[in-house]
C-alpha cells in the first residue's frame, strides 16, 4: 500500500455532512473507512467509480488495494483539495445525478456510501450507475437505516431516509441484489431507547431547550482513528465496524449491499 501522504492545508468546517479526518467523532471515522475497506475486496484490478467521493480518501484507498479509480464529487472545493492531497488518484467534479454520457458501461464498480439519502431523485442516480457499469458490473452502495431511527425525523442534508427492505427494494429495481450487509449492529430492543432519545430531543426542540449533549455521548465509543495523517490505515480498524451479513434479532445502523448489473 502507498505510504502516507503529505497532509495538504485545507480543514473544511465540519457540519456533519461529511467525515473529516482529525476533526469527526472516532467512531463515525470507523464506520466510513471500514466501509472503502469492504469495498476493496471488491474492486482490486478493476476500474472503479467512487460516487460522492468527498475529501478523496477513500477514492486513494481504493487505488493503492490495486484499482484504476475516479472519484466524483459535487463540491469544487473538496475536488480541489482531494487532487492536492491524493495526485495518484482521479477526481471530477459533477452531479451523482447527472453522470457523464461517456461513462456509458466504463466501469467495472462503482461505490458508493452514504449518498443516495442525499439525493432528491435517487432513482436518477441509480439509472446513471447502471449505465456506467458494464454488463456483470458491480454496485456496491450503502444508507443509514431507518429501522433505527424511524422516529427522529430525516437529518437536515437528507432528502429522503430508506428503511432497510425499502433501500434493498429500491436497489433491486435496477440490480440484482448478490449480497446485503449490515454495519454497527445494535440489539433490537435498542430500538426502545433510541426512540426515548428521538422523542427527548423533539420536545427538548420544541420547547426551546438546547442538547444536554447525549448526542455525543452516544458516539464516544467509537476508539481511536483509523487514520495516519489523511490515509486509511486499515490496521486501525476495529473489526466490530467491517460490515458483515445480517442476522437475527440485531439491527444495523447502516445497510450495505452489493448488487449485479445483469451480463444480458
Amino acid at each position: 500500500m502507498a505510504a502516507p501522504t503529505e497532509q495538504v492545508d485545507y480543514s473544511p468546517e465540519y457540519t456533519g455532512e461529511r467525515i473529516v479526518p482529525g476533526v469527526s467523532p472516532p467512531r463515525f471515522l470507523q464506520e466510513h473507512a471500514a466501509r472503502y475497506v469492504f469495498a476493496g475486496s471488491f474492486c482490486r484490478n478493476k476500474k472503479v467509480l467512487d460516487v460522492a467521493s468527498g475529501l478523496g480518501y477513500g477514492t486513494d484507498y481504493l487505488r493503492a488495494v490495486g484499482s484504476v479509480v475516479t472519484g466524483l464529487e459535487i463540491d469544487a472545493e473538496s475536488v480541489r483539495h482531494s487532487r492536492m492531497q491524493y495526485p495518484e488518484s482521479e477526481f471530477v467534479c459533477g452531479n451523482a445525478e447527472e453522470l457523464p454520457v461517456h461513462w456509458g458501461g466504463a466501469f467495472d464498480v462503482v461505490v458508493s456510501f452514504e449518498t443516495i439519502e442525499h439525493l432528491p431523485h435517487p432513482e436518477r442516480f441509480l439509472d446513471g450507475v447502471f449505465r456506467c457499469l458494464r454488463p456483470g458490473g458491480l454496485f456496491v452502495c450503502s444508507t443509514p437505516n431507518k429501522d433505527l431511527f424511524f422516529l427522529q425525523g430525516a437529518q437536515r442534508f437528507h432528502c429522503k431516509e430508506f428503511y432497510s427492505k425499502e433501500f434493498v427494494r429500491l436497489v433491486a429495481s435496477r440490480f440484482r441484489v448478490r449480497s446485503i450487509y449490515g454495519q454497527s449492529f445494535r440489539p433490537r430492543w435498542h430500538v426502545v431507547p433510541m426512540f426515548s432519545f428521538a422523542l427527548l430531543r423533539r420536545v427538548m426542540s420544541i420547547a426551546g431547550f438546547k442538547s444536554l449533549g447525549l448526542g455525543a455521548a452516544m458516539t464516544k465509543d467509537g476508539g481511536s482513528s483509523p487514520f495516519e495523517g489523511n490515509t486509511i490505515a486499515e490496521a486501525r480498524i476495529l473489526s466490530r465496524f467491517v460490515p458483515v451479513e445480517v442476522s437475527a434479532g440485531r439491527i444495523p445502523t447502516f445497510v450495505v449491499v452489493v448488487a449485479e448489473k445483469s451480463p444480458n
